[in-house]
């Protein structure tokens, strides 16, 4: 057994030892070069490698292997080999060339741009790049929601028994908004972006006590936002975003001043005895005004295959305040960067209440330079921003869950198109307020919640030009 063991050992031995000597520098480069004429990639790249761990390194290897690494779209590999590449020859225009798309096709544009603006000219003339600057991009967005149970929430009055029960109800309806957005490229580790948004909205408010309809208006909000978010990127794959939103909002619509209540007295005595509400009804409609505000941070770290990020948030929303803190892992299912999936779970406080909201995206290549997103949330959301406090959902209802689309084409090489559609589960609770007696010479509520559910479908497009 000793000796089998031993002969196996030796054998083994001469087979590497034989193995090494075939790869001689004469050997490597007649094999890889006929293999790069054949367009056998895996058999070049396997022996290139084998190569290079010999000792045996040289430009035009690099190259093919690279090339062999590009048309399998393994494009973080092929950018090694490229790099290496250029440290052997560093005015190799076609190695600079191939590296440029590789980056673009790595979903590492930012970095193609400035790489490219290294280059020689006769490149420049050649590819044509798109390069970063100051007024990098000008992004159009507009859209609208639609709810098909709005005109049945309005007509939802009647409690739920047969109390005397107070009702101040106010529903935001449909809604059309409009943006400008601009980005800005001020070098390599610094850009900004900052849009200017407006939302217009209808609303209707309606009063219910002592048993009738006091009162009800049909109203129109309107918010005005400033956007802004200036991003640094450190040298070591991360970037730290400080993002701020700032909300002005507006709408003319009645005040309701609840007063008191006002026993009515009936021989014999009831306990408790019967009450009226007493409201204070103004005879014109008032303009209220709402300044609202969210800031906070986003960190990523990109690795080869995928990232991690983290995002804090501090708000003012609703004359109530808000923390958020969420964590982010995304990476990609293959070496061609055409199928990503991202997961982000978030911890929503505002007092006295604690929530966990869950969101998943999917990204993946439909065809050449068409993307689609398919995305979604699951938590309930009030008074909740998303998209690095781009998008806050201020209005009196909660979002249960969210799911939807977008999707992303060029129509010309400077301008992108892209349309989203979203549906979500929404709910308005309706606080029914009635008398329950009175403890310590002190008048005594309690207020019964009804929740309703309604649907919500939104759709929005917009314009990227890149200059």
């Amino acid at each position: 057994m000793k000796k089998l063991f031993l002969i196996l050992i030796i054998f083994s031995s001469i087979t590497k030892i034989k193995a090494a000597d075939t790869l001689t520098y004469f050997y490597v480069d007649s094999a890889t070069l006929s293999m790069y004429n054949k367009q056998e990639w895996k058999n070049l790249i396997s022996l290139g490698n084998k190569a290079i761990n010999n000792n045996i390194d040289y430009f035009y290897l690099r190259m093919r292997i690279g090339i062999a690494y590009y048309e399998m779209q393994e494009y973080d590999e092929c950018i090694l080999h490229f790099d290496k590449a250029l440290e052997f020859n560093s005015s190799s225009e076609t190695a600079m060339e191939y590296k440029y798309f590789a980056l673009v096709f790595a979903a590492k544009k930012r970095d193609a741009e400035y790489y490219v603006k290294s280059l020689p000219k006769s490149i420049l003339e050649k590819i044509k790049p798109q390069l970063p600057k100051l007024i990098d991009k000008i992004i159009f967005e507009s859209g609208i929601n639609y709810l098909p149970d709005f005109d049945t929430i309005k007509t939802v009055i009647s409690p739920p028994d047969n109390k005397n029960y107070r009702l101040e109800k106010d529903v935001t309806g449909n809604f059309a908004f409009y943006g400008l957005g601009l980005n800005h490229e001020f070098n390599k580790n610094i850009s900004l972006f900052h849009s200017f948004n407006l939302l217009n909205s209808d609303g209707f408010q309606q009063l219910y006590f002592n048993y009738n309809k006091a009162n009800e208006n049909n109203y129109n909000l309107r918010q005005y936002q400033y956007y802004i978010a200036p991003t640094y990127y450190f040298n070591n794959n991360t970037s730290l975003t400080l993002f701020g939103n700032f909300l002005f909002l507006t709408s003319k619509k009645y005040k309701y001043n609840f007063l008191n209540i006002q026993p009515i007295q009936y021989p014999p005595p009831m306990m408790p005895p019967p009450i009226i509400y007493i409201y204070k009804m103004p005879p014109e409609i008032s303009t209220f005004e709402s300044l609202q505000w969210v800031a906070g941070f986003n960190y990523i770290k990109n690795f080869s295959n995928g990232l991690i990020n983290l995002t804090g948030s501090f708000s003012s929303i609703n004359e109530l305040n808000q923390i958020q803190l969420s964590a982010g892992y995304g990476f990609y299912f293959n070496k061609q960067k055409t199928f990503f999936s991202k997961t982000n779970i978030t911890m929503f406080s505002q007092k006295p209440n604690l929530n966990l909201i869950i969101s998943q995206m999917f990204k993946f290549k439909v065809y050449k330079q068409i993307w689609a997103d398919l995305f979604g949330n699951y938590g309930k959301q009030k008074n909740y921003n998303d998209n690095l406090g781009y998008a806050v959902s201020n209005s009196n209802s909660e979002t249960i869950y969210t799911i939807g689309t977008k999707l992303y084409f060029p129509i010309v090489k400077k301008l992108t198109f892209y349309l989203s559609y979203s549906y979500e589960y929404k709910n308005i609770p309706f606080e029914y307020i009635y008398f329950t007696g009175i403890k310590q010479n002190k008048e005594t509520f309690n207020t019964l919640v009804i929740n309703n559910y309604y649907k919500q479908h939104l759709i929005y497009g917009g314009l990227i030009w890149k200059f």
